[in-house]
């Protein structure tokens, strides 16, 4: 990213307490404030490009360097960022205390050092922050050598060393845990849920490699239970992924300083459960929680644009799943602009969730041109073609040309289709085979026999699909059968989507 794309979007990201804090930090500063005309302007005026703000910027302030400005506004903001975090965020104040020490020996004040040091490690300890625990227990060894060990006898100082061990050791267990949970997640990301027999097995693998929590350890806990349900969200069991996740809620409930630092985490559990919940068609429960989560509050713009995504993600994706369009629209409009308007502080997979939600709910209102070009955001772009909900993308475009009467289209898209859909397998799914078939019969004659007919058989490959779990789970997002259905039966969508919720 350009550095005047960086500068755009720390400013952007800024909540009204951080612009307060920079406007009186910068006011006790001495000399030029160019660089604080260029902030104004920034905050002020929506540019289409840099070279637009730097052409402005140097009319209005001739003889200022763009480039100097924008490099010291830059500096300056981190500066202030982290002067508030310093205050504000615990794990900063642990670190500040343990540099402080490093003052206070520098200038012989050993006692308050060794004091401060002992009072981090008692805090960090309580938190679980071992890392900082680590890194006080070897400052104080440091000091404590340095000064030639005054009181200290041969015991002492063996408990003081045996300390640091055992948190080495903790730490290592707990860095084992993260290792596989981390490779779990990143598998879930970018392969998606088991659909094989083989890739059931990769999992199960590691899922006998997790060693079990620390004793007594929350963070430990934390990532156990974080691993255990990212294992049942890729091997498709929702009941017991939501049970887990559940725990983790109550575990974020009774212990929130474990989530200070990793407020991601937090955001993670949350839409573990309401994935779970929409997974299991679980929709009383689920508006039920997207209640409590309309009442969580953030402390920075990327929490609030998450929770936005969440609630637009789920809410919506309820409605969808109902039939219910219009109301699906309404929240579209209601959520787009705020999320659109931050939605490069996403990482592609969610931009990609985005977009397809966007695209469901224009094809079930019939607004098949709106549709089409919000999954052109995704289709046009290189970024999103290694992500598992890229191939859903891609039969729901199908979908679109269809109901656009594309026929010939179809048929050339499908080939290549059919080749980007090879797998580790070597063969796509039955899903993705039973779509693409009916798509190539083109148009349906009006015959409604015939219709019935293809609709018994083309139901039967449903039946299925959903009684296997490594086929069902593109259904998740979207019933492709509800869909045709409507096809074949001249039904709206919405109608079919109505009378299945209510069988």
């Amino acid at each position: 990213m350009a550095k005047a794309d960086m500068l755009s979007r720390l400013i952007n990201t800024l909540t009204k307490a951080e612009k307060r804090y920079f406007r009186l930090y910068t006011a006790l500063q001495q000399g030029n404030k160019d660089y604080v005309n260029l902030f104004n302007m920034m905050e002020r005026i929506s540019f289409k490009s840099t070279a637009e703000l730097k052409q402005a910027f140097q009319q209005q302030y001739a003889g200022c360097s763009y480039e100097v400005c924008s490099k010291y506004l830059y500096k300056v903001l981190l500066d202030c960022l982290l002067h508030l975090r310093m205050q504000r965020h615990p794990t900063a104040a642990l670190t500040a205390g343990i540099l402080k020490c490093d003052i206070l020996f520098e200038r012989s004040l050993h006692e308050d050092a060794l004091k401060q040091l002992q009072k981090v490690q008692t805090t960090a300890a309580t938190n679980e922050k071992q890392l900082l625990q680590l890194w006080a227990q070897q400052q104080e060894m440091q000091l404590l050598q340095q000064m030639n060990f005054p009181g200290i006898t041969e015991e002492d100082l063996l408990y003081k060393q045996s300390n640091i061990q055992q948190t080495m050791l903790d730490m290592q267990q707990i860095r084992q845990q993260t290792s596989l949970y981390e490779t779990l997640r990143h598998r879930l990301l970018y392969r998606g849920s088991a659909r094989s027999v083989r890739q059931q097995e990769t999992a199960d693998v590691l899922n006998a490699d997790m060693p079990p929590p620390v004793p007594h350890s929350a963070t430990s806990l934390k990532v156990h239970l974080l691993f255990e349900a990212h294992y049942y969200l890729v091997t498709s069991d929702y009941p017991a992924a939501l049970q887990v996740f559940h725990k983790l809620h109550q575990l974020l409930e009774t212990h929130p300083v474990l989530f200070e630092d990793t407020p991601t985490d937090h955001l993670l559990i949350v839409e573990g459960i309401l994935d779970s919940l929409r997974a299991g068609k679980h929709y009383e429960e689920l508006f039920s929680f997207i209640d409590k989560v309309k009442r969580l509050n953030g402390d920075s713009v990327y929490f609030s644009i998450m929770q936005q995504r969440l609630l637009f993600i789920y809410e919506a994706g309820a409605y969808i799943d109902s039939g219910n369009f219009p109301l699906a629209l309404k929240l579209l409009q209601q959520y787009m602009p705020a999320i659109m308007k931050n939605i490069l502080l996403m990482d592609i997979g969610k931009q990609a969730e985005i977009y397809l939600h966007m695209t469901l709910i224009y094809l079930g209102n019939e607004d098949i041109n709106n549709a089409h070009n919000s999954l052109e955001q995704v289709l046009q772009s290189n970024l999103y073609s290694t992500l598992p909900i890229y191939r859903t993308c891609r039969l729901v475009h199908l979908l679109i040309q269809y109901e656009l009467g594309n026929y010939e289209y179809i048929r050339y898209e499908t080939r290549a289709f059919r080749r980007h859909l090879q797998p580790d397998t070597k063969r796509s799914y039955l899903l993705e085979r039973t779509v693409i078939k009916f798509l190539g019969y083109g148009e349906i004659p009006t015959v409604t026999a015939y219709r019935a007919a293809l609709w018994k058989k083309i139901n039967a490959s449903f039946e299925k699909i959903k009684a296997d779990k490594y086929e069902r789970q593109q259904l998740k997002l979207f019933d492709f059968s509800a869909w045709i259905e409507a096809k074949l039966k001249r039904k709206t969508l919405s109608a079919v989507l109505q009378e299945k919720l209510k069988n």
